[in-house]
């Protein structure tokens, strides 16, 4: 086996670094997105639950309407 240069070996380290370094980079990326992803998911199903409600509470209200109409017909 050819013998190596100590500025081989030393390029070897820095090129390990470096890949190191962009790959931590890459898992704060990652998780960053996942965690706006996941907050996002929250909010809407938080919308989609007030949107129930609201859709709900506007039958109920319609409801009552109908019966008020019939309560003075009669």
């Amino acid at each position: 086996m050819p013998k190596r240069s100590k500025n081989y070996e030393k390029l070897v380290e820095e090129v390990q670094k470096y890949k190191d370094w962009n790959l931590t980079i890459f898992c704060w990326l990652m998780r960053a997105l996942l965690t706006k992803k996941i907050q996002f998911e929250e909010e809407k199903s938080k919308i989609r639950c007030l949107y129930t409600q609201l859709n709900f509470i506007e039958g109920l209200i319609e409801f009552m309407e109908g019966l008020i109409v019939r309560k003075i017909d009669i």
